[in-house]
């Protein structure tokens, strides 16, 4: 009922939310505490159903949406290292233990598991790696592309999703008749060092086919898929190769993002969305201007400068100085 929506009952659905725990879609363990600024989106989406409402009908009394006072963002990184440790993993490596002199991983292949070993066997020569997720981090990484966006490219142009062009070294991160969102997804020009990763893709997945639920082959379409078929998410997965990885903690300042005493300290085991704001976070310590870096991640300059401003190479060094 519209009339239940007012100031108090705004603040107490803040509270209930923030006492609650997110748990992804498959995950185990305690899950991460919820925040005030996604029950306030919550809140933000209740309030665009209200004026879209008010708008079709006319309501008598419009209901204000209190919402929670916005608090500082301070998001979440990782260092080159720490993705290397990522990639690694998601390559079939295993961290077993570190070099006591140069403190660097020491790494092991990891075992096959029974499935994959009777996959392997089953299909022979035709057996390819499962190489899905390494394919979502290193687009994510290198182009800081949105995680739905990444699921969604295709090797060929289409009118909703995006798509790789690599003649013209361009990634369309949506098609032409994509539907109108605030989460700007502008094309962006693909990176050096991903241009040959996406060049040996698609010459592998242009030699295979895929066959539908009426049993016709036909191409693979998307960029990442699993055994050629389009993928949903990747969260699980992702979690999973961040714990191997070693990533409970942060490299940058030792602080555990997992497992502190107080549960309320802890911001999360990284999740796909943490390569966006990586990709953010680096570009501006390479010395990018901020309008060029939101150019290419789909952000305005104000939030830029606000969110990630601090990483910039000659962040304050002026007024430090003088």
């Amino acid at each position: 009922m519209l009339s239940q929506i007012k100031g108090q009952t705004c603040r107490d659905y803040v509270a209930a939310r923030t006492a609650e725990r997110w748990i992804p879609p498959g995950g185990k363990g305690p899950g991460r505490p919820i925040s005030e600024q996604t029950a306030g989106r919550e809140l933000q989406t209740l309030g665009a159903a209200v004026g879209l409402w008010h708008r079709e009908f006319t309501l008598t009394s419009r209901p204000v949406i209190t919402l929670p006072e916005k608090g500082k963002a301070h998001p979440d990184w990782l260092t080159e290292a720490e993705y290397g440790r990522l990639l690694r993993v998601v390559q079939g490596w295993r961290w077993v233990a570190s070099d006591l002199a140069t403190r660097e991983p020491v790494w092991e292949r990891a075992p096959e598991s029974p499935f994959v070993a009777h996959w392997r066997a089953s299909v022979g020569e035709a057996f390819v790696e499962d190489d899905h997720l390494e394919r979502f981090l290193e687009i994510g990484f290198y182009t800081g592309t949105r995680s739905g966006a990444i699921l969604d490219l295709r090797w060929q142009r289409h009118r909703v999703d995006g798509h790789v062009d690599i003649p013209g070294l361009t990634i369309h991160r949506a098609g032409p008749e994509a539907p109108v969102s605030r989460k700007r997804q502008p094309r962006c020009r693909i990176h050096d060092r991903l241009l040959p990763r996406l060049i040996e893709w698609r010459k592998v997945d242009a030699a295979r086919t895929v066959t539908d639920g009426e049993g016709r082959p036909g191409p693979i379409t998307h960029v990442v898929h699993e055994r050629g078929v389009p993928i949903q998410r990747v969260d699980k997965a992702f979690g999973r190769a961040a714990l191997l990885a070693g990533l409970d903690r942060r490299d940058i300042d030792g602080v555990m993002r997992i497992g502190n005493p107080d549960p309320a300290d802890d911001m999360g085991l990284p999740t796909p969305h943490i390569l966006r704001h990586t990709r953010a976070t680096l570009m501006l310590q390479a010395g990018l201007a901020p309008r060029e870096v939101g150019e290419y991640l789909g952000m305005s300059t104000k939030m830029v400068e606000e969110v990630y401003g601090h990483h910039h190479v000659e962040y304050q060094t002026r007024a430090a100085a003088a």
